[in-house]
């Protein structure tokens, strides 16, 4: 097992780390459709590219969990920057090749399929999981380790706001610099964090083979079932709200995609102002951010299912947006509160790969759902998500505890764990 001493400035690195990372990935947002039309690409495979992604995220990331446990955080965080920068390097040398005719359209669509949906997809998956697990190693107390994976919360929350702002102000001068600035903004936050980043200690076991934590250990099978609603009611949102801005608002084409941007802006300010200063201040532990977030987020789903105006869709999903950014950090931290010291990285790697499921599974029940009726997506959103509230009413907060059979750790030298 491996802890992490912490200096002054490692976790503003740590949350510069996953910024970059996430920035990287969303600076593409704004020019991938084009780019899919430029290079002949049709709807089903560019869903394909972004599909696989996301599934190679739920099959690694419980794999990263264990390895982060043996190898440690920063090594680990190192190796899926420069992996992502890597991946995302490839796909624009891919696309470049593309756009100039060397290579045909399917030659082309298997390496971007390769490139980003596995390369990269399969390295970033690793970057949230050392980064959770860092914040358990550095942080002193529940309340500091509330704080620290709220505001790796609102690392991913700015990454996401300013991302596709530079990604369309780039794509002004064109596709590639785009295409080349994410993997150089990657690989340059690479540097910094392999040349800065606190080293880690090792206790024992380093270069070992890491146990296995089970989604079905007692600690923490209710909480994997609580994050990924949470989740998934993310994914409900942003694959419907479009569609249901459309047909409610009579809308076309256009006109959509300016109000799908200024709504999901609307919903996601939210988790800069929550994540970055109010839970840091509150100073509220997991269960009471979970009892908060999930009933506003609840409430915020019916509200949705009755919209009919901009300026209530605008009230709905920013208060959707409240809601998740309550939920979000309050989910992550019960997790790592609820196992010991050497499962960090393996409860953060199941929480990962949870996600990255409703990420596959979430559009295709939006969808299904959608065709149903256009409200039926946020109100089966808003069932599940006030089932959820009913069952952390009824659930009992464990004290932390070290995996069945572990010894618990012997104290550093500075008297932390």
């Amino acid at each position: 097992m491996v802890t992490t001493r912490q200096t002054a400035g490692g976790l503003d690195l740590l949350h510069l780390a996953v910024f970059g990372g996430y920035a990287g990935q969303q600076i593409l947002t704004p020019v991938l459709p084009p780019l899919a039309r430029e290079l002949s690409i049709n709807e089903f495979q560019y869903g394909m590219v972004m599909s696989a992604s996301a599934a190679v995220v739920a099959l690694v990331s419980p794999v990263w969990g264990r390895r982060a446990d043996v190898w440690g955080r920063k090594p680990l965080m190192v190796m899926a920057l420069f992996g992502a920068s890597l991946g995302l390097l490839a796909f624009a040398v891919s696309a470049h090749l593309g756009l100039r005719g060397v290579l045909g359209t399917v030659p082309v669509f298997v390496l971007l399929l390769l490139a980003r949906g596995i390369l990269f997809g399969g390295s970033l998956a690793a970057l949230p999981v050392a980064a959770q697990a860092y914040v358990a190693d550095t942080s002193v107390g529940d309340e500091e380790r509330v704080k620290g994976i709220s505001r790796v919360g609102a690392a991913v929350g700015l990454a996401l706001v300013l991302g596709p702002g530079l990604g369309g102000l780039l794509g002004d001068l064109g596709l590639l610099p785009a295409l080349y600035t994410a993997p150089a903004l990657i690989g340059l936050v690479g540097l910094l964090v392999w040349a800065r980043l606190p080293a880690e200690q090792v206790r024992s076991g380093r270069g070992g083979v890491a146990g296995r934590l089970s989604p079905a250990d007692p600690r923490i099978r209710s909480l994997l079932l609580v994050g990924a609603g949470i989740y998934l009611s993310t994914s409900l949102l942003q694959t419907s709200i479009g569609f249901l801005l459309m047909d409610r608002l009579d809308l076309d084409a256009a006109r959509t995609v300016e109000l799908s941007g200024m709504v999901l802006l609307a919903g996601g300010l939210p988790m800069l102002l929550v994540q970055g200063v109010l839970i840091p201040k509150l100073a509220w532990r997991p269960q009471r951010l979970l009892l908060v977030g999930v009933p506003l987020t609840t409430v915020a789903f019916a509200a949705i299912c009755l919209a009919d105006s901009l300026p209530f869709f605008l009230a709905a999903v920013t208060l959707s947006g409240f809601g998740h950014s309550f939920a979000i950090p309050g989910y992550n931290s019960a997790l790592s509160l609820s196992v010991g010291p050497g499962e960090q990285g393996r409860a953060a790697g199941l929480s990962a790969s949870a996600n990255a499921v409703t990420l596959v599974l979430g559009p295709l029940a939006a969808t299904s759902l959608y065709q149903l009726d256009p409200a039926l997506p946020f109100a089966v959103g808003a069932v599940a998500l006030g089932v959820l509230f009913l069952g952390l009413l009824l659930r009992r907060t464990p004290a932390p505890a070290a995996a069945p059979g572990a010894a618990e750790p012997a104290p550093a030298a500075d008297g932390t764990r």
